[in-house]
């Protein structure tokens, strides 16, 4: 019974944020949550035949992840360096993807450890080592199956045509000042949204501030560019508005929310960006106290593995207080269901 109250708890907040318009990132852990306690509610007292197949499920799956789990470890770590490959001959030599192949490379090796140890060595402590390994591999993969389910969310969920500012994050220009694939599917993302307000729900056109700074290599702002491009694409000049001095993702937020606190006491916002940026995003909206919806940019495929993994470890970043904690807690259950 505790685990169906939790679950229609959770549910219930689901709804109350979805009726206020507010937090989708999290909207879809609470999502997560209730599926989860029904799911356990459902497995607890309850003799049935069909709960009997559930376990029997779980069970054969717990037997097929043990037998899988290694190669496909391998595939995930050959995936990653060949990515980071792939990128390191498409884009240049840059750290990040230098980072992408040497994360690729460890899962290889840890992944050869084990192997090597079931078939030739068959050491114990390397078992425990392994063991322990696996609770953390756990708990990541946790949290990167929330972080999946967020975008997603994010993806799905449709955005109410009613916005009086849409906020386009600036990525960086090329080195002539031109602007990157990454920047137009913004601008292009934004372009359509204001098209679809304005023309197809026959709302008031909404404002679009472009955010971005100067870089050190960029001959000006990517907010002035950014305005040129939509400009050129004929978006009406006097609905731009530019904030150019922000150099990463929080100031971009901060420096946006000036500019339409300015304008209006209430109002209605909404931020564009790529698809695997919106969470890390909406956690930056959140910190400075902007209550905005999100929408995610097309990223190409052959972008998306090195996308995700820079965003998750961001993220990791973003909020290391926490995960250090639960990653303390991680390593105490460890270290007590194995060697204690």
């Amino acid at each position: 019974m505790l685990f169906y109250l939790l679950s229609a708890f959770s549910l219930g907040g689901v709804l109350t944020l979805r009726t206020m318009g507010r937090n989708r990132q999290f909207q879809s852990y609470l999502l997560v949550a209730a599926l989860l306690f029904l799911f356990v509610g459902m497995l607890q007292g309850n003799d049935s035949p069909q709960v009997a197949l559930i376990r029997y499920a779980v069970m054969l799956f717990r037997v097929l992840f043990g037998l899988i789990s290694p190669f496909a470890f391998l595939f995930f770590g050959l995936a990653l360096v060949f990515n980071g490959v792939l990128l390191l001959k498409k884009e240049g030599w840059a750290k990040r993807y230098g980072l992408l192949v040497a994360v690729g490379a460890f899962i290889l090796l840890m992944d050869l450890l084990f192997l090597l140890n079931y078939f030739v060595f068959h050491h114990y402590l390397i078992w425990r080592f392994m063991r322990l390994m696996g609770y953390f591999i756990i708990y990541f993969g946790v949290v990167l199956i929330l972080f999946f389910v967020a975008t997603a969310f994010y993806g799905i969920v449709p955005v109410s045509l009613d916005k009086d500012f849409v906020i386009v994050l600036g990525a960086g220009l090329l080195p002539d000042g031109g602007i990157s694939p990454l920047l137009r599917r913004r601008l292009d993302r934004a372009i359509r949204f204001f098209r679809h307000q304005t023309e197809r729900a026959q709302k008031r056109p909404c404002r679009l501030i472009v955010s971005g700074g100067t870089g050190v290599d960029e001959p000006f702002s990517e907010a002035y560019a950014m305005k040129r491009y939509l400009v050129e694409k004929g978006i009406p000049e006097e609905v731009i508005l530019e904030e150019d001095k922000s150099v990463n993702t929080y100031q971009n937020f901060l420096y946006s929310k000036g500019i339409m606190d300015a304008y209006k006491e209430s109002y209605k916002c909404l931020f564009i960006t790529n698809n695997f940026h919106v969470v890390r995003s909406s956690l930056y909206a959140h910190r400075v106290g902007l209550e905005t919806d999100g929408l995610g940019a097309w990223t190409p495929l052959y972008f998306l593995p090195y996308a995700f993994l820079r965003e998750f470890i961001a993220l990791i970043f973003l909020q290391i207080k926490a995960h250090t904690l639960l990653l303390a807690g991680v390593l105490v259950f460890g270290v007590w269901r194995i060697y204690l």
